[in-house]
C-alpha cells in the first residue's frame, strides 16, 4: 500500500517544469488553468472519441458515431471556427477507422492508471490505450492530435513513453513489450520496447525535477511564452498579445 503522503510525480508536472517552471507554479501550486483554444478543444474530443470506443464497441463503422457525442463544443471563437475543426477530426477519425479495422491487437484498457514507488515517491500515470499483440508481448500508447512532428522529435527520448514503460511493468508486471507515441492526425507511430528504457535513468531525471519542484525553483522561461496558453495571465510573458494559433491541421 503507497501511504497517502508521498510526494507523486506524473510526467504532466515533468513537462509542465520543463517547459517553464513558473507556469508549473501557476498550474499546479495557485490552481490556475489554461482555457481551451480550437487546437486543444479538438485534441479532447479525439482522445474522448478513442476511449469510448475502444471501451465500448471496436466496431470501425461506429467510430463516427463515438466522435458526434464526444465532440467538444468549447474554445471555439464561432460556429463557423467549430465546424471548420469538427471537419478536421472528422477526417481524423475517418482514418482511424480505416486502419483499425486491420487492427490484430486485444485491447486491454483505455484511459488506464498506474501507480508505484521509487526511492520514497510515487510515480503515476495514465495511458491512452493498453493492448496486448498477438506475440503476446504489450504494447502502451499515448495518443497525440499534433499537425505536424517536432523536427527534433526523438521517440527514444520520451520521458513520457519511458515512464509508461516502468509503470507497467512496475505497476502491471508486463515486462515484455514496447510503448508508442501514435500521431492519429499522420497516422504515424512511434515506438521503443521496454528492455531499451534505462529506468534508473529516467526516474533519476524525474527526481532531479521533483527536487526543484518541492525546492519550489520557479523560474519564468519566456523564451516559451509564444506557445503558452496563460500569457494572458502571467506578469512574465515577453508577449502579451493573444494566443498565437500553431497548429495547421
Amino acid at each position: 500500500m503507497i501511504p497517502n503522503n508521498y510526494h507523486e510525480l506524473n510526467y504532466s508536472k515533468i513537462a509542465t517544469y520543463q517547459f517553464c517552471p513558473f507556469l508549473y507554479k501557476l498550474k499546479y501550486i495557485e490552481g490556475k488553468r489554461e482555457g481551451l483554444v480550437p487546437v486543444t478543444s479538438l485534441g479532447v474530443s479525439i482522445h474522448r472519441t478513442l476511449e469510448q470506443y475502444h471501451t465500448n464497441s471496436n466496431d470501425p463503422d461506429s467510430l463516427l458515431v463515438y466522435y458526434n457525442r464526444c465532440f467538444l463544443g468549447a474554445g471555439y471563437s464561432s460556429a463557423a471556427e467549430q465546424m471548420e475543426y469538427y471537419l478536421k477530426g472528422k477526417r481524423i477519425i475517418e482514418e482511424y477507422a480505416k486502419h483499425d479495422k486491420d487492427r490484430k491487437s486485444e485491447i486491454l484498457g483505455c484511459e488506464k492508471e498506474f501507480i508505484f514507488e521509487h526511492q520514497g515517491w510515487k510515480f503515476r500515470g495514465k495511458i491512452d490505450r493498453f493492448e496486448k499483440l498477438p506475440d503476446g508481448t504489450y504494447h502502451v500508447i499515448d495518443y497525440k492530435t499534433d499537425a505536424k512532428i517536432n523536427e527534433n522529435f526523438d521517440v527514444t527520448k520520451s520521458l513520457q513513453l519511458a515512464l509508461y514503460s516502468i509503470g507497467a511493468k512496475r505497476a502491471w508486471g508486463k515486462t515484455e513489450g514496447k510503448a508508442s507515441i501514435y500521431f492519429v492526425a499522420l497516422n504515424k507511430i512511434f515506438s521503443i520496447p521496454f528492455k531499451e528504457i534505462d529506468e534508473n535513468s529516467v526516474l533519476d531525471k524525474y527526481i532531479e525535477i521533483g527536487n526543484k519542484l518541492e525546492g519550489a525553483e520557479f523560474p519564468p522561461c519566456t523564451k516559451s511564452c509564444a506557445q503558452c496558453l496563460m500569457r494572458m495571465r502571467c506578469q512574465h510573458s515577453s508577449h502579451p498579445e493573444k494566443y498565437v494559433k500553431l497548429d495547421n491541421l
